[in-house]
């Protein structure tokens, strides 16, 4: 059974954000056999940006449950059912990190219908929810609101099954790395990566590096990137804004951390913060004392 989830938030990332609105489509493979859908009082203002993209109010939440009142319920209904959501590891984290305040414990198998949706219906320009379903022709009612996006994101979810049920199988196996990869990233990308020294370059859909980073193994230092839930904004931006990732063999660790740091000053990536500013720590002085000695 899978649990097509969509949510809305007051923001970008689940450490600082919370959940306004909550929608779930309980599906059995071929047909919808149950649904769920509540907005939330998020305990937080609803920035006015927000309002506007989703049409969600200050109003409207102010006498909605908070989801302390929810939680029990919205966690048997996803219990024991896979996570499905398009680009899930964002709705995945949310409600992840709401349960487990709320004492449940949440580590459901998922899926994301971005990766999905390029593996098996490849080619399209863009994979975002409004633009995908309107070149499939799936009509999607109240966009931005929970309730229309998940009921959306079920049709979607069917014609993959209908299309290639296999690779949804596949996506589900332990060792198959697809439920943590960024939505966006080929997975024989990921599964070219080599385990040895060097420095790793991710790269945005125009191939702009975008964060550049050195491990002894590279590999094992990428999965880190997207294993578990994101801490911080920056690293959910990374997650969504990633399309490739390019690599240079250095050997060792000494010269994968001189090269890192001579790369971050060249194309100054937009996610690096350390690196890119030169502060005068130390340095050697001559001078001539009272006594007309030369000193340093």
């Amino acid at each position: 059974m899978y649990a097509i989830v969509d949510i809305e938030t007051t923001g970008g990332f689940a450490g600082k954000s919370k959940i306004t609105e909550i929608a779930i489509v309980i599906h059995d493979g071929e047909k919808e056999v149950e649904t769920y859908e509540t907005l939330i009082n998020p305990e937080q203002l609803v920035p006015s940006y927000i309002t506007g993209l989703t049409g969600i109010t200050q109003q409207m939440v102010d006498d909605a449950p908070v989801f302390a009142d929810v939680a029990a319920e919205i966690n048997d209904i996803l219990s024991d059912k896979i996570f499905v959501a398009h680009n899930v590891s964002f709705d995945y984290s949310f409600v992840k990190r709401a349960l487990e305040s709320e004492g449940y414990m949440f580590n459901n198998k998922k899926l994301c219908t971005v990766r999905l949706s390029r593996q098996i219906i490849p080619g399209h320009r863009s994979y975002s929810l409004g633009n995908l379903c309107e070149s499939l022709g799936i009509q999607i009612d109240n966009r931005h609101r929970a309730g229309g996006d998940a009921k959306a994101t079920a049709i979607l979810f069917r014609q993959l099954l209908e299309k290639d049920e296999d690779t949804v199988r596949a996506a589900l196996k332990h060792n198959s790395k697809e439920t943590i990869l960024p939505p966006n990233l080929p997975k024989a990308e990921f599964l070219a990566l080599p385990e040895s020294p060097g420095v790793y370059y991710f790269l945005d859909a125009q191939g702009e590096v975008i964060y550049v980073g050195k491990a002894i193994n590279i590999k094992k230092r990428i999965i880190s990137h997207f294993s578990g839930t994101s801490k911080n904004n920056r690293n959910q931006a990374i997650r969504n804004e990633i399309h490739h990732i390019d690599y240079e063999l250095t050997g060792n660790e000494l010269i994968a951390l001189v090269l890192e740091s001579q790369e971050i000053k060249r194309l100054w990536p937009k996610y690096n913060r350390s690196q890119k500013y030169i502060a005068n720590q130390w340095g050697v002085y001559k001078y001539e004392d009272r006594q007309g000695y030369i000193r340093f």
